[in-house]
């Protein structure tokens, strides 16, 4: 696969204002290095400057030909990311992990609560990668809001960290794939900060930058494995394996809440948890319901 939309980013180009050690993510990325801490038998890993959108290329690609083996595709830079419900996804160049992976799909829907046991394995991993660091926040620091997202708890308080984008793909012959997208902040400038419309996180507000330069690679290599894990365990076994890690980690456990859907309220109550499809638990007036995620948004709030 050719890269798509590609265009180069100098090192030296990082804008004035910035925290210190961000130009030093413009490197290029090294596919040598993602491979090997990918670990993934057969895989194909490809790295670019910029692309639109890491999703929309494996998705594009796999609708062509499914792949037989893991396709990891990274980059510095998207210039049309995409996240849940066609939301726009901002990042200043080399300020984020930015990837993609596309998996052979057994069967001919993507497995029930797979972006829920995604969003696990990437907190549990950014957990123990912090730590090697010797940076210990705790279970409690990476938390998870249903269904999607990936949340940073500090002291200042909780914001988003990152999202998880899951996309079917069909090819010629039938055959089925899954392209799992995930964007995690490593660092964020102002105008990022404004612009991505909620209480926003990155890396850098635990994590010294010039600790996770010389580890850039392997990190995200080891981010995508444990994405490529998470997705054939869901395969193998449902979600209830993982609904109590998952439940452990939920943000909005016991909250009031609101789901809505297209900017309409659709339910309002206090957040029980996930049951062992994924599927949110909402109680009001006595009576517990069920939400698949489908177009719904969650947000906490207070129950008029």
């Amino acid at each position: 696969m050719s890269p798509t939309s590609v265009r180069p980013i100098s090192a030296s180009a990082a804008p004035a204002g910035l925290p210190a050690g961000t130009a030093t993510f413009l490197a290029p990325l090294q596919p040598a290095v993602l491979a090997a801490a990918f670990a993934q038998p057969g895989a194909e890993v490809q790295a670019v400057q910029a692309t639109g959108s890491t999703n929309s290329d494996l998705v594009r690609r796999a609708r062509e030909t499914a792949p037989s083996a893991p396709w990891l595709r990274c980059a510095l830079e998207q210039t049309a990311g995409r996240g849940r419900l066609g939301r726009r996804w901002y990042a200043t160049p080399g300020s984020a992990f930015l990837f993609s992976v596309a998996l052979p799909l057994a069967r001919e829907t993507p497995p029930v609560g797979v972006t829920l046991a995604v969003g696990l394995a990437l907190a549990e991993r950014l957990q123990c990668l912090t730590e090697a660091l010797g940076v210990v926040l705790g279970p409690d620091a990476w938390q998870l809001k249903w269904p999607n997202d990936v949340l940073l708890a500090t002291p200042a308080g909780r914001a988003k960290l990152g999202g998880v984008l899951a996309e079917l793909a069909v090819d010629r012959r039938g055959r089925r794939s899954l392209v799992v997208g995930v964007g995690l902040n490593l660092w964020l400038d102002p105008s990022a900060r404004g612009s991505i419309g909620q209480a926003a996180a990155a890396l850098a507000d635990v994590l010294p930058l010039a600790q996770l330069a010389p580890l850039r690679e392997r990190w995200l290599g080891e981010l995508a494995g444990a994405v490529v894990g998470a997705v054939r365990e869901v395969q193998a076994q449902g979600f209830m394996p993982r609904q109590a890690d998952y439940m452990r980690r939920f943000a909005d456990l016991n909250r009031a809440v609101e789901l809505s859907e297209q900017g309409s309220p659709v339910a309002q109550g206090r957040a029980l948890g996930v049951d062992g499809e994924g599927r949110l638990l909402v109680e009001a007036g006595g009576r517990v319901r069920s939400f698949a995620s489908g177009e719904l948004t969650l947000r906490a709030g207070v129950v008029r």
